[in-house]
């Protein structure tokens, strides 16, 4: 499952971990600075694989294993990680931040983890983006069965 939040200029700039964890080292992916806005994602299709982005991975205590990729934007001169790699991470705490502009983080989750939340998956199917503020529920935890 993919998780995708756009930041415009306006919006706060900073990233942090979702949950408790380890996160491994980032990775860092050559790319252009292609704006991120919803008029621009219709007319190039390539902006999540051409824009520059970072990736890691983050071994979360409840969601199994997580791909984290922040994606730069026109005006975003710099992705900067805060975090310290390969150290025990609290929820909530910062993993990073993008200079001024727009720009994106992505998560990737494994399938069946995560039930989002009834809203969210309504808008998303609609194409409609939903404003959701820092520290705000997106969705729950599934039970695992064993």
């Amino acid at each position: 499952m993919s998780l995708i939040f756009r930041l415009c200029p306006t919006d706060y700039h900073r990233f942090h971990f979702i949950d408790n964890g380890i996160c491994l080292k980032t990775k860092k992916i050559k790319g252009k600075y292609y704006s991120v806005n919803p008029i621009a994602l219709e007319k190039i299709d390539r902006i999540f694989i051409e824009n520059k982005r970072e990736y890691s991975i983050f071994k979360s205590d409840n969601f199994k294993e997580i791909v984290y990729m922040e994606v730069g934007a026109t005006c975003v001169g710099s992705i900067i990680q805060t975090y310290k790699e390969n150290s025990k991470i609290c929820k909530g705490e910062e993993k990073g931040y993008f200079k001024f502009g727009g720009s994106t983080v992505i998560l990737l989750v494994k399938k069946d983890i995560i039930t989002i939340d009834e809203d969210i998956k309504e808008q998303s199917e609609k194409g409609i983006e939903t404003s959701v503020d820092i520290g705000e529920r997106i969705g729950t935890i599934k039970k695992m069965h064993h």
